[in-house]
Formats: structure tokens, sequence, C-alpha cells
């Protein structure tokens, strides 16, 4: 079995699984309250997380609307993107003659989707407002994810117009979608018979950033901030000198024979995070799929990081605990299945626990050390408070990072805990005034007139007890969990 297959399979499984939550909770062996059951539900079946089940369920082909002149590199930055020289297939009639729909296939499958414009400003007669009109409605129609405005890099007198038509366009489209700004062709700028990017001069790497400039300064002129401008070269010479000429079985059979791609990994990186998952995922099994595995972990711990935080932002009749600390359970479960690793809870329970103080509640212990006694209640089990929404996102994306080191890139338990032991002392400076502005708030909720005062030097002693006492109710948690297994077992 192919390893898109193998992925496409545990994909699959991980929709099961996220659909099947009952069964998920009631193997952790925890006796959770019926209220923060329901709290877990409604959080693992929100937006993002449908989100991500739609993609894994409905992927398909990446659909762009390109805005550029004839000869602007099109079909060259597809086969760059892919890696193979893709047949130019025309598709259906869009019903006007400002735009044309191509596809590229692969195999005899589909694997791009393009609306191209190409020629709208040359053909005099075309611009006209009707024609604009008609050439919106065929965008809107076709649903694109993302907007690719190409800009031949040797040439800039067509930028503004194109620019212009881009922001019409992008107003058309109700949707909001990204807007892409592509130098092509910069391998032609001076010195120009260098073509191998590892070989770029300061001089050329300058002047691709002049063009770069240039481009953001045409864009600011005509009212488009939040176009991302990124300079290309699709340059690649295949193993016959004239592939154009080639049937499409005979082009499937062309290799690489010079790679002069630049930047394209950070096109392809931008589209991957920015455009529909559904077109993401696809993009991710069919171009990378050596890097498919981490791209999709990655997408898992950003989407539970923030539910995680959600949850945080949102007092429930029960301790937090007993909802965060599931969800970064099945975070970990997850991402080692991703990589073909099946965990059962006690092992991701052991690993949740290797990860000591960079667990999303050691760093919300640490604080409350600092700050006395009369606030652990309102962090640790048993106070049914809300932790801090920072320390919520930040500890469950520790987790999912610690996960992704472990189980996907094979580091050891030492090299995963000294990585996350970096980002630990930047989550506390970021959100230790979060920390503090969760509890003035709480308080004032409660309209308790206590007054906050920071104590940097208590005594250590005293700090240290209050931290023990904390992390013993932690370790108690999950005392509980073990008895219960164990009681089970027997």
């Amino acid at each position: 079995m192919n390893k898109k297959k193998e992925l496409e399979e545990r994909l699959s499984q991980i929709v099961n699984s996220l659909e099947s939550m009952d069964n998920f909770i009631d193997d952790l062996g925890i006796n959770i309250p019926e209220s923060a059951k329901e709290v877990i539900k409604k959080t693992i079946y929100s937006k993002e997380i449908e989100e991500i089940i739609d993609g894994i369920n409905e992927k398909r082909p990446p659909r762009l609307a390109l805005i550029g002149r004839s000869g602007v590199g099109k079909s060259s930055l597809i086969n760059a993107i892919t890696g193979s020289y893709l047949a130019e297939t025309s598709a259906v009639d869009v019903g006007t003659e400002s735009a044309d729909l191509f596809q590229y296939k692969e195999d005899g499958e589909i694997v791009f989707e393009i609306i191209d414009t190409r020629g709208f400003k040359e053909n005099v007669q075309a611009t006209t407002n009707t024609a604009e009109e008609a050439l919106a409605k065929a965008i809107d129609k076709f649903e694109p994810d993302a907007f690719l405005m190409l800009n031949n890099g040797a040439d800039r007198t067509t930028l503004k117009e194109d620019a212009i038509l881009l922001k019409k366009m992008s107003e058309e489209i109700k949707v909001d979608i990204p807007i892409v700004t592509i130098i092509t062709r910069v391998d032609a700028l001076q010195p120009a018979r260098i073509k191998d990017p590892a070989n770029y001069t300061q001089n050329k790497l300058d002047n691709i950033q002049e063009k770069v400039k240039q481009a953001e300064t045409v864009l600011n002129e005509v009212g488009i901030n939040h176009s991302t401008v990124i300079p290309v070269s699709a340059y690649i010479e295949w193993s016959h000198e004239s592939p154009e000429t080639l049937t499409p079985e005979e082009q499937a059979q062309l290799v690489i024979e010079f790679d002069g791609r630049y930047n394209i990994e950070t096109l392809i990186e931008y589209l991957e995070e920015n455009i529909d998952f559904r077109a993401a995922l696809y993009m991710m099994l069919n171009y990378r799929i050596d890097q498919a595995i981490k791209k999709i972990a990655n997408r898992f711990v950003k989407v539970f990081s923030t539910i995680s935080g959600t949850v945080a932002l949102t007092p429930i009749p029960a301790s937090d605990i007993f909802v965060l600390v599931p969800i970064q359970l099945l975070q970990v479960n997850l991402i080692a299945y991703l990589n073909g690793i099946q965990l059962d809870v006690k092992a991701a329970r052991d690993f949740l626990l290797s990860l000591g103080g960079v667990t999303l509640f050691g760093i919300g212990f640490r604080f409350v050390a600092q700050q006395g006694v009369k606030y652990v209640n309102l962090v640790i089990p048993g106070g049914g408070s809300v932790v801090s929404s920072g320390i919520a996102y930040s500890g469950t994306y520790a987790v999912g990072q610690a996960a992704i080191l472990y189980y996907i890139e094979g580091k050891s338990e030492k090299e995963v805990k000294e990585e996350i032991e970096k980002q630990e002392k930047e989550i506390e400076t970021n959100h230790d005034f979060d920390i503090k502005s969760k509890i003035i708030s709480l308080e004032k909720v409660e309209d308790k007139e206590v007054a906050f005062e920071e104590e940097k030097n208590e005594d250590d002693k005293e700090q240290t007890n209050i931290y023990d006492s904390a992390k013993e109710k932690v370790q108690g948690f999950f005392k509980g969990i073990r008895n219960k297994k164990d009681g089970n077992n027997n």
C-alpha cells in the first residue's frame, strides 16, 4: 500500500474517532461529571473540528482564479507546484469570452482547476462594464480558493491595470479568500545567466526584493492592502527539449533534468495554510506526502489549542481539568495515529505526565505558587472556575508540539522535554499578565473587593508548599484514572 493510501485510511479512522466521542470519553476511565462530558462533546464538535472532518471527507483539487497577461507563466507555475509536466485540458464553458476554465490532470485525475482571465485587458472590446460583470459572475460561480495575480518580474508596465481588475473582482466575490500576487520569472532578473537558486548572487536577490517592493507599492496605490507578494521562478528543464509537442502519455514520462525553481515551497506553504482545508489537504496528499503528516498534525494542534482557549473563556459547572485534560489526551492520540502509532489511554496519559511543568496546569500552578494560596482555587480542580485562556491555549499547543516531536519526528523523551522547556519560559512570560487579568476579572464578577498586589519575592517555603499542594491535586486526578483502570482490569 502506498503512503497516500495509508494516510487516507488513517484519516478516515480519525474521523470515526472524532464522531464517536462518547466511546473515547468512556475509555478514559475518569469519573467525569455529566456536565463536563457535555462540554467536552460540545467543544469537540466545534466549527473548527467540523472543518477538519469535512476536509477529510470532502477533499478536492484546489480551485484558483488567475489574473495575468498571456505568457506570464501560468502552466509553468502549475508544473512547478506539482513537480510534473501536466497537460492542460479545456473544461466547461464559463459563460464569458473574458475567461477560460482549465483543468490540469495527472494519471487521469484532476489535480488543479484554474479560471484564467488571461488576455482580458489585452482585448479592447472586453474592457467594458458588461464584460467585467460577466467575468465577476463567472469567478463567483467557480468559487475559487484563492486569487493569484501573476506578473512577469521582467515587466511591471501591466501590474497596475491588473491590480485594478483584481480589486474589482475581489470586491464582487462575497466570500473572503486569500489574494496572492506572484512575481514570476525572477530567474530572468539580472544577472539573468544564473538559473540555479542555490547560486543566486546578492545582486540578484536584491533585484528580486526590489520587485517585491514595487509590487507592494502598486497594490497599496490601488487599495489592495491584504495581498501577499511572493516572488518565484518556475524554471525547469525537462528530459525533452519540446515537451509541448509530446502526447499526454509521453509528457507523463518526463523527468526534471534541471531544477531552477525558486520560492515555490513558500507559495505552497502559503496556500496550504490559507485556502479551504478541503483543497489544502488535497495538496498535501498529492504533492508533499512526506510532509503531509506533520502538516496535518500542526493543523490539529492549532485547532485543539483554539478550542482549549474557548473552554477557558467560558465558566462551566465543573472544574476545567475535567474538560481540558481529555482534550489534550485526544490530541495526543490523534497525532500519534497520524503516523500509524495506536495509543491506549494509559500511554497517552503517561506521555502527558512525562512533560511535567510544560503541561497546561504546570504552567498555571507556577504562577499560583508565586501569588498566594487564596488564588489556588481559581485555576485548579475544586474551584470550578476558568483558567486563563492564554494559558489554556499555550499549554495545549505545547502538548501538541511535544507529541509531534515524539511520535512523528522520532525525538527521544529527553530531547522532547528540552525542546518544549524552551517554549515554557516564553509561554509564562507572555501570559503572566493574562493570568493576573483573569483573576482580577473573576474577583470583580464575584463582587469581591480584594486588592491584587504583586508579590514577586514571597517566602520561598510558602511558594513551594502552595505549588506542591496544587501539584498533588493534579497527580491525584491521574491517580484516580489509574485506580479506576486497574479496578476494571481486575
